[in-house]
Formats: structure tokens, C-alpha cells, sequence
């Protein structure tokens, strides 16, 4: 499927989206809140403008890579209020904690922003793990397994309850009797992306049940995880091109190699964030020149990546933002 825009198009079969900073990777330490709010806004709308299919946020009420006492605009309350503000672009999540809201509530609050966009919702979920949030906003951090389990019944549920007049629903993690959920999403139903990648469990929930994927991998790591769903879709008799496979890397453009290197071995780039190996980090991410961040992306879309999640690195300064579109898409050459 493709999660383009109103009819809009880079005219090909790709798909490129961005965060709208809000905070989360201390990119506002210093401001104030009305003034990070009004960039936010700026740079959503920018990013409409200049072509960009889906903006998306994180779902997350505390920083990284450190916790500081600064601004993280909050996921659902963020979209809502950029639905008004924009009107064409999609409005993502990557990716909603399942166990940080009751499943009930959250299909009302992504129905809700459906409905308050004209139809431009893209949910994105996963099992969650932050534990270090969970603990300081006494959630409960349940085991790997459990999580997951907790995601796996989550999206039988908000199906149920964007589609079903009342939901009854008796699982391990999840109950339900007789809830309504109205207003139904303008989307019948609106796309659900399932982020991670775990290859045991994630794999296949999302081989089941999923519309998009996100792995925020390498090269290597998208291509084994791309087989691996594949067969478990082949297991399960699903079209594996029915889902949209996406990559969400860093990204942030530069004129020479070497300025990007001194910048990833900077406390701002690479170090700041923990990444161990700068060579590994650009390689990975589409950090570097023009021609390098393309060269990067290409391998990406003939791997079968159809959608591009961004996370620029020079937020909230605008220049990546604007030489993406520009400079990088036109070189890139995608199946239509």
C-alpha cells in the first residue's frame, strides 16, 4: 500500500516522511515552550510545503539520550492540534507505546485525530521500551513477552473498535464489554504501522497484522528482516506486498565528507547519542553529502524500502529539511 498524501507524489513509488521535533532528543534545551511550539508548527507546515508525504512524532513524555527537565510535546495531543495546522501531509506515530494507554482510549484518541484531519491518520505501534519512563511515570514494565503480547492484542482491539458498533473482548493482557468507540475513523480503517524488528516474535505479529513496518536497521539488517517476513507472511498465505516496508534513519546533509565526519565525532553528533563506532553510524544512517545520502537511500529502495521516516539531525534548523526534497529525491530512482 502506499501511505502518499491526497494524490500527492515525488512521482515514484516512495514515500518520504519526517519527525516534527518536539523536544524528545533535547533539541529545544533552552527554549521556552511557546517558542519550541511555534518552530514545531513552522517546520510541519514547511515540511507540507515542500512536499514530504507524512510528518510523523515519538511517542515519548521524557528525553533522550539523556532525561533533562525540558520540553517533550506529547504524541497525540501534538497531532491533533497539527491537523489544524496542515492539510494535506499524514500524521504518524513511531511508534505509540501499546501499554502506555488503555487500548480503549487510544482507539479513540487516533479515530479522533482521523477525524479531526479529514482521513490522514497513520497508527503506528509497538510493544514499548523505555524503561526508564516506565519506571518515573509508573507504568508497569512488563517482560519482553508480555509486552508483546499486550501489542498483539492491542491491534486486534483497536481493529475491532474503529469497525464494530461495541467491542466484547476477553484476551491474557486486555478486556472489554460492550465499549463503544465513536466517532469510527474517517479511513476505513486508517493504516496501522508496527514498529520493531524483532525476528521471533515482532516478525510475525506484524506478518499478521500490520500495514507498514519500521526498522531503524542497517543495510544487512533490513534485507534479513525483509526475507524473514516474507516467509512468515508465505506461512501465513498474506501477500507479503501488501505491507509497506520503512526505514527510519538519521539524516542530516553536508557539504564534505569531512565536515560530516568531524561532525559525527563531535559531542553533538555520533558521540552525544551513544552510537560507538562513527564508521558503523554513517553507514547506517543517511548522514553525509548529497551524493553520499543518496547513495545510501538507493540501496535502501532496491532493497524494497517504500518509505523514508526521517529523523534530521540539524533540528530545529530547517536546511536538511529543505535539501532532502530538493537535492536528494530527484537522484533517486524508484519502481513507479
Amino acid at each position: 500500500m502506499s501511505i502518499g498524501s491526497g494524490g500527492r507524489t515525488n512521482g515514484s513509488g516512495l514515500d518520504i516522511g519526517v519527525f516534527v521535533p518536539q523536544g524528545w532528543k533535547l533539541e529545544y534545551t533552552g527554549w521556552t515552550g511557546p517558542d519550541a511550539w511555534e518552530r514545531s508548527v513552522a517546520l510541519a507546515c514547511l515540511a507540507e510545503e515542500l512536499g514530504y508525504h507524512h510528518l510523523w512524532v515519538y511517542d515519548h513524555v521524557e528525553t533522550v539520550p539523556r532525561r533533562r527537565p525540558t520540553h517533550v510535546f506529547e504524541a497525540f495531543t501534538m497531532l491533533a492540534a497539527l491537523s489544524q495546522r496542515t492539510s494535506s501531509v499524514r500524521l504518524g506515530q513511531l511508534v505509540t507505546c501499546a501499554s502506555y494507554r488503555n487500548a480503549g482510549l487510544l482507539a479513540k484518541e487516533a479515530a479522533c485525530v482521523d477525524v479531526y484531519s479529514g482521513g490522514r491518520l497513520i497508527l503506528g505501534l509497538g510493544a514499548g521500551w523505555f524503561h526508564e519512563e516506565y519506571h518515573a511515570y509508573g507504568y508497569d514494565y512488563l517482560s519482553d513477552g508480555q509486552r508483546l503480547a499486550v501489542l498483539d492484542e492491542t491491534l486486534q482491539v483497536v481493529r475491532r473498535l474503529w469497525s464494530q458498533e461495541t467491542v466484547t473482548f476477553a484476551g491474557t493482557h486486555l478486556a472489554f464489554d460492550g465499549a463503544y468507540c465513536d466517532p469510527k475513523p474517517v479511513q476505513t480503517p486508517p493504516p496501522i504501522l508496527v514498529g520493531g524488528g524483532g525476528e521471533q516474535v515482532t516478525l510475525r505479529i506484524a506478518a499478521r497484522q500490520a500495514d507498514l513496518t519500521n526498522w531503524q536497521v542497517g543495510l544487512d539488517a533490513f534485507v534479513r528482516k525483509s526475507g524473514l517476513l516474507e516467509r512468515y507472511c508465505d506461512e501465513i498465505g498474506r501477500p507479503f506486498a501488501d505491507i509497506t516496508r520503512t526505514h527510519g534513519p538519521d539524516c542530516r546533509i553536508f557539504d564534505t565528507d569531512a565536515e560530516a565526519r568531524a561532525w559525527c565525532a563531535s559531542d553533538d553528533g555520533g558521540d552525544l547519542w551513544g552510537h560507538g563506532d562513527p564508521e558503523e553510524y554513517l553507514a547506517e544512517n543517511l548522514v553525509g553529502t548529497v551524493e553520499q545520502v543518496t547513495e545510501k537511500a538507493q540501496a535502501f529502495v532496491d532493497a524494497g524500502c517504500r518509505g523514508l521516516i526521517l529523523w534530521l539531525r540539524d533540528y530545529p534548523e530547517d536546511e536538511t529539511l529543505r535539501r532532502f526534497m530538493a537535492e536528494v529525491v530527484p537522484r533517486l530512482d524508484v519502481p513507479g
